[in-house]
């Protein structure tokens, strides 16, 4: 016999031997059965994984933004220069002696 035909062999022998034993047999099915056929399968754990990751860094951008608002809050609400700035560049406000002109960029179509 060839050495490759005799690995296979013996290969087979463990493979008869292990599914003869029943607790083998139960752990097996316990395995495929948690792994592939439950409700929660390692597909859905994968998933949600992945789920839970974006997630949390989405959390993590929000925390960052929450916090430069903060910042951002916190500056127009003690700098008058600030504020009026704001105002100027959101609202297009402007003083009583003042004529504002508004140019924009031609968007390109």
């Amino acid at each position: 016999m060839q050495p490759f035909s005799m690995f296979f062999c013996d290969m087979k022998k463990r493979i008869v031997r292990f599914f003869k034993n029943k607790y083998a047999i139960s752990i097996t099915i316990f395995v495929l059965w948690v792994c592939f056929f439950n409700e929660v399968d390692l597909f859905y754990v994968f998933k949600s994984r992945m789920e839970l990751y974006s997630l949390q860094k989405e959390v993590k951008e929000l925390e960052k933004k929450n916090e430069q608002a903060k910042v951002s809050l916190e500056d127009l609400k003690n700098n008058q220069a600030s504020l009026e700035k704001f105002a100027r560049e959101t609202y297009y406000m402007k003083r009583d002696n003042e004529v504002v002109f508004v140019f924009k960029e031609a968007t390109e179509e």
